[in-house]
């Protein structure tokens, strides 16, 4: 029987490579940094949203009703800076801030645990939890004290929210996931929107969605009578339009 010849050997293929996910790009332009803000009972939070930020080049100041952000961008050839006049007084030993590769977050603790209506003010509000008048404070020697009220946010809604509850259950969530950057922030707001009133939700709705992202706020009392669309500003060069 003849010798079958040998089978040719079939050239290598080369290795599919898959492309690496491109950076992202590091913001620049001071026109295109923005800042939002949220609060729980004893905190406020204000997120500065810029991508690169080193720390080295970030300074943060704090007065007693007061916070300036000044942050040198990447490149060097830009400045931002930030600075607000405070609904309410903060704790200034007890502020402190994070980097990270997509925001600078500012946590300020509230002088006094209560709601603040507005993140911008001149450090007189905030004045609306628990205080017991003198007749109660005169009474307890009467008899056996009792625990306080807990403070909470004043609402028009029936349903009544225990924020101390919702902040604790955040937290823990957020120690479990362990997330970071944009997807800790967007879960954040996911579950304060989620055990939130509907009052609430309408609020955050509203300010997200007609500021452009600029704004998002949960006292329906202010966003129901603003107009954000008419106050929002475009970068440089550009403006805004509506579609559809």
């Amino acid at each position: 029987v003849p010798a079958q010849p040998a089978a040719s050997a079939q050239p290598a293929q080369p290795a599919q490579l898959t492309p690496a996910p491109a950076a992202l790009r590091a913001t620049t332009d001071a026109s295109r940094v923005r800042h939002e803000w949220y609060q729980t009972l004893t905190h406020v939070v204000v997120s500065i949203l810029v991508r690169g930020a080193s720390a080295d080049a970030v300074a943060i100041s704090y007065e007693s009703a007061g916070l300036g952000v000044e942050l040198k961008l990447p490149g060097g050839s830009s400045e931002y800076q930030l600075h607000l006049g405070l609904f309410a007084q903060i704790e200034i030993e007890a502020c402190k801030h994070s980097v990270d590769a997509s925001k600078i977050e500012v946590k300020m603790k509230k002088l006094v645990a209560a709601k603040w209506d507005c993140l911008e003010g001149t450090g007189e509000g905030g004045l609306t939890a628990y205080q017991p008048s003198a007749a109660q404070a005169g009474s307890s020697s009467a008899g056996p004290s009792e625990e306080p009220a807990r403070p909470a946010y004043p609402t028009s809604s029936s349903r009544k929210t225990d924020w101390d509850k919702v902040e604790h259950e955040v937290a823990r969530e957020e120690e479990e996931t362990k997330l970071e950057g944009d997807e800790a922030l967007q879960k954040l707001f996911k579950d304060i929107y989620a055990r939130s009133d509907e009052e609430t939700r309408r609020a955050m709705n509203k300010s997200f969605q007609t500021s452009g992202g600029t704004v998002l706020s949960t006292n329906w009392k202010e966003v129901g009578e603003k107009d954000y669309e008419k106050e929002r500003t475009a970068p440089q060069g550009q403006e805004w339009k509506k579609w559809g």
